[in-house]
């Protein structure tokens, strides 16, 4: 997979700034619903055959989008979110809970890396199909993750560095390292999205298959969604 012409199109200075805006938001309740549609129609593009990024013109709709794309996630991580939360509970209860309390918090972080795994094509599904259901078929999304499963680990591996180099850069004083954070967080789940994307584009999961000429003929850069 050649990833090198998505990175020098959405680093253009004519494109920069519509993933830029979005990565800014990225930390802002409500606001971030924004970034998450922005990078669902980016996966759409994909799909369809195109290495572009969708405009702004219809923020409704994007954020609605976004919000959908958020439910998914948080039902991924219901466990790992319901761990968390008990594991703090005990903690805050006496020292022989508190052991307990320790060890479930640190579960929870391991079922987090799990059930996240699946995300990133359960987000190229919706993306395309718009549908939850399709989004929640667990087992038909792991099949699809065994079809590519080497560069799908890969590719899971280096946004998972990435996304905590980023949560260190957050420590720069000031508003600075919170900035650097937002928007090389989002870049890199911007470039995950495409990675991801084409990965899906292989696998048996992608309900559009495109041909060679219409593959020529489809979005090109300059496109909107």
């Amino acid at each position: 997979m050649n990833i090198v012409p998505f990175l020098e199109f959405t680093l253009n200075s004519r494109y920069i700034t519509r993933w830029i805006y979005a990565g800014l938001v990225l930390y802002i309740p409500v606001l971030n619903f924004l970034s998450l549609g922005f990078l669902s129609t980016t996966s759409r593009l994909v799909i369809i055959g195109g290495i572009g990024l969708p405009t702004w013109q219809e923020k409704y709709e994007t954020a609605i989008e976004g919000v959908k794309l958020l439910f998914v996630f948080i039902l991924y991580n219901a466990i790992p979110f319901f761990l968390f939360s008990s594991g703090f509970f005990l903690t805050t209860l006496n020292s022989f809970t508190a052991f307990f309390g320790h060890i479930v918090i640190i579960s929870s972080y391991v079922a987090f890396v799990a059930c996240s795994f699946l995300i990133p094509f359960a987000f190229a599904v919706f993306a395309e199909q718009m549908d939850f259901r399709g989004a929640l078929e667990f087992e038909k999304i792991f099949k699809g993750i065994k079809e590519v499963f080497f560069e799908y680990l890969i590719g899971y591996a280096v946004a998972l560095c990435g996304l905590y180099l980023c949560k260190w850069i957050m420590h720069i004083p000031y508003l600075i390292g919170f900035v650097l954070s937002s928007v090389l967080s989002y870049y890199i789940l911007l470039v995950s999205t495409y990675y991801f994307t084409e990965l899906y584009k292989k696998t048996s999961l992608v309900t559009v298959r495109m041909d060679e000429q219409t593959m020529e003929h489809s979005e090109k850069p300059d496109a909107q969604v």
